[in-house]
């Protein structure tokens, strides 16, 4: 099922199994490719691994936008986390619920069994999505890799950050409660629910494909994989994993958000003093730890023009 689009490129939406587990799966393609393009294609193929709740249509006009910016020359696929997503019916009886654990495996194994052969692969990451990939890096290290991008990285301390403190009693001891609500509000029209979420985003520009992504957490199960994860970050997510930041590091790139709740700038500064050598930016631009929600194009650009140049050199 294809996403609504007026432009010339659209998010292609596919169900695919993952080792057993039914995932939701985004990749982004053109309405009339040409065989120019076909020619000129680039053996790059960038995969997005999304924060909580990890339902990858929030990416939607991120992907669209780096692909364009790629002369739409690059393969861009996005992954939900499994069980964060309304399937189609025919996968509706899943109602499993997954850990943090869980979903590094879910990850590595799609791109083991789903990524061609061929492809390098570029990893973006953000929020816990970060964590994701840097375990996966190491877990996994023949995986042919060639840059990892970790947006808003919550790779550390989850639980002693700004938004932590507040928000961690309530994900690992009273997650049932926001469960229990989402159980009653499930019983609400369509209607009802679509102008429940324009009513909490009101203030913001936000794409539709926002709008859309947020009704999945209307799903009780959805709803209960996304603050079971939380809550397994929470409690997981304490120390960097030093170890594969700095085996891999000339792979990696960091993007600190200046006021972000999660990983305030404080880690930023201490990820700085660790790894000197490394890429490790701060942001400048203003942009909130849920970009995908207002700064989507603005950050697809910024992720090309920093690979843009690794891509031409590796390649020659």
């Amino acid at each position: 099922m294809a996403t609504k689009s007026k432009d010339e490129v659209f998010c292609k939406a596919d169900c695919v199994s993952v080792r057993g587990i039914p995932t939701r799966i985004m990749k982004v393609e053109q309405r009339n490719p040409g065989n120019q393009t076909s020619v000129n294609a680039l053996d790059v193929l960038f995969l997005v691994i999304p924060g909580n709740p990890g339902v990858v249509d929030f990416y939607e006009v991120f992907m669209e936008t780096l692909y364009k910016a790629s002369g739409c020359r690059a393969s861009v696929w996005g992954i939900s986390h499994a069980g964060h997503a309304i399937l189609p019916k025919e996968h509706s009886s899943n109602t499993e619920t997954y850990s943090l654990e869980d979903q590094i495996d879910h990850k590595a194994a799609f791109i083991q069994d789903f990524v061609p052969p061929d492809k390098r692969i570029v990893l973006i990451g953000h929020s816990i999505g970060c964590h994701i990939i840097l375990q996966i890096m190491q877990r996994h290290p023949t995986l042919p890799i060639l840059k990892s991008l970790l947006l808003f990285p919550t790779i550390e301390k989850m639980w002693a950050s700004p938004n932590g403190t507040v928000m961690a009693p309530f994900l690992c001891y009273a997650r049932w409660l926001g469960v229990f609500v989402v159980f009653l509000g499930s019983y609400l029209s369509d209607w009802v629910k679509w102008r429940m979420v324009t009513w909490f985003l009101k203030e913001r520009k936000v794409p539709t494909c926002a709008f859309h992504a947020a009704l999945n957490l209307f799903n009780p199960s959805c709803a209960n994989n996304s603050l079971t994860m939380a809550a397994h970050e929470m409690r997981e997510v304490v120390e960097p994993d030093l170890d594969a930041v700095a085996k891999h590091l000339p792979k990696l790139v960091f993007y600190y958000g200046a006021t972000d709740g999660w990983c305030p700038v404080d880690y930023h500064d201490d990820m700085k003093a660790l790894f000197p050598e490394g890429d490790i930016r701060l942001c400048k631009r203003g942009m909130e730890h849920a970009f995908c929600l207002e700064s989507s194009e603005l950050m697809a650009d910024m992720v090309w023009n920093w690979l843009h140049p690794v891509i031409k050199s590796s390649k020659s």
